[in-house]
């Protein structure tokens, strides 16, 4: 069995897609269209025996201090190890993760799904969680099992009388972040991460794998969500809301219409949930449950900029 670090001209995208799309951890961040949106740099470890994959760790990668490393990027919440149905998988997280610091000195932060949870000691590892809804019930079952007060803020949304629009303009949505969120953000949102929204929806687009839908109050969009919908997961990737919209409870009521829309199906809604309190208990009122990944993170530079990097991380810099 041997490793190897492929770079992105090194990866044969049908290759890679259908090994991914065959994984039992096939996952929408992880297909070679997507990564190439969110971080055309990417690489891979690859585990090869008898000159068949086995598993891959997709990277996403940026250049930092003149090397390249390792770092999550807006708009794809979890990567990890991605393997064939046919090995025992447990051996592949310590395998693929010792390996890792031969190719790269520094991952500022990996969140993936892990075999076993036997992490090598020099990563820092963090348990996090984001909320999964099946949706393979009866509508009048699913909405039964949001909380009271997730039911009572639904008929409250109802009363404003909301209309939706299905729409491919982006525009809208942006504009109502921007002038209702945005400030929030410590430091702000850089033009950037706009351009790296639009990009995502652009090849989501593309692949028939995104809905875009805005609500309406008075003929004035109020609120608007971007859900991608790929391979029987439909992931809240994006929402923003003006006054009125939280006023009227739009998002709820927007939530609710995908789900009411995709009710009795394969499909799992995934809240995308962050780290935020307020936030998660927001998804877990639709009845939503946990599920656990991992972020880490390893430090292997060169001193003096090993200390260096290390305070600004403790300052949350």
């Amino acid at each position: 069995m041997a490793i190897h670090f492929l770079k992105r001209h090194q990866i044969a995208d049908h290759q890679w897609n259908q090994f991914i799309e065959a994984s039992p951890q096939a996952i929408l961040y992880a297909y070679s269209w997507y990564l190439d949106a969110v971080s055309p740099q990417w690489g891979a470890l690859v585990v090869i025996e008898h000159n068949e994959w086995q598993a891959v760790l997709p990277l996403p990668l940026r250049k930092k201090w003149g090397m390249q490393v390792i770092q999550q990027p807006f708009f794809c919440q979890l990567l990890g190890i991605f393997s064939n149905n046919k090995t025992d998988f447990q051996d592949f997280t310590p395998l693929l993760l010792q390996s890792l610091p031969t190719y790269f000195r520094y991952v500022s932060v990996y969140s993936g799904r892990f075999f076993g949870g036997d992490f090598p000691d020099a990563y820092e590892v963090q348990q996090c969680k984001t909320h999964l809804l099946p949706l393979n019930i009866p509508y009048t079952t699913l909405q039964k099992n949001y909380n009271a007060d997730r039911r009572m803020n639904l008929r409250r949304a109802q009363k404003f009388q909301w209309q939706w629009q299905e729409s491919s303009d982006m525009g809208p949505l942006i504009d109502l972040f921007q002038q209702n969120h945005a400030a929030q953000i410590e430091g702000g949102v850089s033009e950037t991460a706009y351009d790296l929204l639009r990009k995502v929806h652009e090849v989501l687009q593309e692949k028939q794998a995104v809905r875009l839908r805005y609500a309406i109050y008075n003929g004035q969009i109020e609120a608007g969500a971007m859900f991608a919908v790929y391979q029987k997961r439909i992931i809240y990737l994006f929402n923003a809301a003006s006054a009125t919209g939280r006023q009227g409870n739009a998002r709820t009521w927007l939530i609710d219409q995908i789900i009411r829309e995709y009710a009795e199906t394969d499909f799992v809604f995934d809240f995308e949930s962050p780290e935020v309190a307020s936030i998660a208990g927001f998804y877990q009122s639709f009845g939503a449950k946990e599920e656990i990944y991992s972020t880490l993170h390893y430090n292997g530079l060169p001193f003096p900029l090993k200390q260096f990097q290390a305070r600004r991380r403790k300052k949350g810099v």
